[in-house]
């Protein structure tokens, strides 16, 4: 049996940095529908913000780290005088597959085995340190920065499953969305998998055992959006960081990313980024 390649390998990074945030009052009802399934972790450098997370009030100042496990719930909810300003990871639970290493197997610890992580670390040095040291990486983009970052998640994580995971408490809520999220999971390895291809909503749900009508509703719970949705944002999100790291041409990387009409995937890349792929090529 063959195995496909993701053309991705070697160039993306496969999580979301964003340097310098500023807190902002979010709105609780509104924030309650956001759950996402990455790992978000902020560090907070300066001032100070109160959140919101699951049912626990936290209040980060300088120094302080905040990890927000997969679909739990969170939200600014108070500012002080002086407001927080942070650096943010987004660590997808696929970060470390394939490193052979079971203890980071995330998808597994945190969704099958019911683990989480704890949610404040107060004035952690050697965590700030790293985070910090991960966000100078994404600026400088020196040779072999994303090497570097990947190493630094590394022992972030390994202080983190160390000294901040902890058996979960689950709520009939989170047992819901995890059995949720174990049903349509299959579909969501295929999209991640095999991107490119085309693929039907009658086929991804034949991959999760159930009909049609009950995996699109299902489908939208968990991810939000509809498999077909879903499938387009993934090959656009793809697209940004091929159009940021190679020198393929805007119509290549449509079509590498499963976009027979680069017209279509020029509309749905500036619905999605607020610019062109040609602008985003010219920025990098």
């Amino acid at each position: 049996m063959s195995v496909k390649s993701n053309p991705l390998d070697k160039e993306k990074l496969n999580m979301i940095i964003v340097p310098d945030c500023v807190s902002q009052i979010n709105k609780v009802t509104q924030s309650r529908r956001m759950l996402h399934e990455e790992i978000e972790i902020k560090y907070f450098y300066e001032g100070t913000a109160t959140l919101l997370i699951g049912t626990e009030t936290v209040t980060a100042r300088a120094g302080d780290v905040v990890v927000m496990n997969p679909y739990q719930f969170h939200a600014t909810i108070d500012c002080a005088e002086t407001v927080g300003k942070y650096h943010t990871l987004m660590i997808p639970l696929d970060f470390f597959s394939g490193s052979g290493v079971e203890e980071l197997e995330l998808r597994s610890l945190l969704l099958a085995k019911g683990q989480v992580f704890c949610t404040f670390f107060p004035k952690d040095k050697r965590l700030g340190n790293i985070i910090e040291r991960i966000v100078i990486e994404y600026k400088e983009k020196k040779p072999a920065f994303r090497v570097a970052i990947k190493g630094l998640v590394t022992e972030l994580f390994a202080i983190i499953l160390r000294n901040g995971l902890i058996s979960g408490e689950t709520t009939s809520q989170s047992n819901d969305i995890l059995h949720m999220y174990e049903l349509v999971e299959p579909a969501l390895n295929h999209i991640r998998n095999n991107y490119p291809d085309d693929m039907t909503v009658e086929y991804l749900a034949e991959l999760c055992k159930v009909s049609k009508y009950y995996f699109c509703r299902i489908f939208k719970i968990v991810t939000k959006k509809s498999a077909m949705e879903y499938l387009r944002d993934y090959r656009i999100d793809v697209a940004d960081i091929l159009l940021a790291n190679t020198d393929k041409s805007v119509t290549q990387i449509a079509q590498a990313c499963g976009f027979g009409d680069v017209n279509y995937f020029c509309r749905c890349y500036k619905i999605q980024y607020g610019i062109s792929p040609g602008k985003r090529k010219n920025r990098t």
